[in-house]
């Protein structure tokens, strides 16, 4: 509550388990949740101003949050850069106040259905289609290590090392491309001017990507319906990133860095992005069996990929 003094804006304390306590000003238009196990970033308040009116412009938005479930140190890098993805990230978020009273609030969980309100939150009954937009680097830092859903040693590898921004005044960047129609547009140039990596590589080594910078690349990976999740579990372990669920994704594509280049993971044929390479550069038509079997991650090439479309 100091940081609501602090800026002389309107806070209410509580845990949200249930109607009664899960209370909006009337004078809001929005509401900022934030966990009281969370440490701001210096341009957190800054980052949700210029983002905020995207919940008025796009009602295929569900939130704003400050956090990237896949933003670690080795794989966020521009702090100007926003992503839309379809889960609810939570740790600092802001919603409008029409979203809550109208659609959530008449069936907020009652205190003995035992819900986790953020679990409950992210369930396809509530979020309806609907997406969050997220920073590359996060604007939030989870410190906790003692709470319901948190340990030290859970804390030690799924958030210790998320990196958390430091930039005061950060302008971000095209904002308004974050827009469903808009942002559809900036993905497929993005994924026009990338370069497949070359699958005969196994992702888990330093070498599957090449020794550049400020490059984009891409690559494919295996999901034939949205709950195949397990080449996108394999891949984010050798990763090092979060992967007791898949999180953080937009259509079926993943976006983060590595080596400082920016990386697109899209999943095949689930993704509608899956089209553009059917025609276009092609990878290999075979990788070894080995490869296969152990990390059971990259496509078979050219002929799979299209066969499958």
């Amino acid at each position: 509550m100091d940081v609501v003094e602090l800026f002389g804006l309107k806070g209410v304390q509580h845990t949200p388990i249930s109607i009664k306590n899960a209370r909006v000003s009337q004078e809001a238009n929005y509401a900022i949740v934030i966990e009281e196990d969370l440490d701001l970033s210096i341009d957190f308040f800054s980052f949700l101003s210029q983002t905020v009116h995207l919940l008025d412009e796009d009602d295929s938005l569900y939130c704003i949050s400050a956090w990237n479930d896949q933003g670690y140190e080795h794989t966020a890098e521009d702090p100007a850069l926003l992503y839309r993805v379809e889960s609810m990230p939570g740790l600092g978020w802001v919603l409008k106040k029409s979203l809550y009273k109208d659609e959530l609030e008449p069936k907020w969980p009652t205190p003995e259905k035992l819900w986790d309100w953020d679990m409950w939150m992210r369930m396809p009954e509530q979020r309806k289609g609907r997406e969050c937009v997220i920073p590359d680097v996060s604007r939030s830092y989870h410190f906790g290590i003692i709470g319901l859903n948190m340990n030290g040693y859970f804390h030690e590898v799924y958030f210790k090392k998320h990196k958390f921004n430091t930039v005061p005044n950060v302008q971000l960047k095209n904002v308004y491309s974050l827009k469903k129609d808009a942002y559809e547009v900036e993905i497929l140039n993005l994924l026009k001017e990338a370069e497949v990596l070359d699958h005969s590589k196994n992702p888990c080594e330093d070498s599957f990507l090449p020794d550049t910078e400020g490059k984009t690349y891409v690559m494919f990976i295996k999901m034939e319906t949205e709950t195949d999740t397990s080449t996108w579990t394999e891949l984010a372990k050798c990763l090092h990133v979060w992967d007791l669920d898949v999180r953080g994704y937009h259509s079926g594509l993943w976006r983060l860095f590595r080596k400082r280049n920016h990386v697109l993971v899209v999943a095949v044929p689930i993704s509608p992005y899956s089209f553009l390479y059917s025609c276009g550069p092609v990878l290999p038509a075979d990788f070894p069996r080995e490869l296969q079997a152990e990390q059971r991650i990259l496509m078979s090439g050219a002929q799979r990929l299209m066969a499958e479309m």
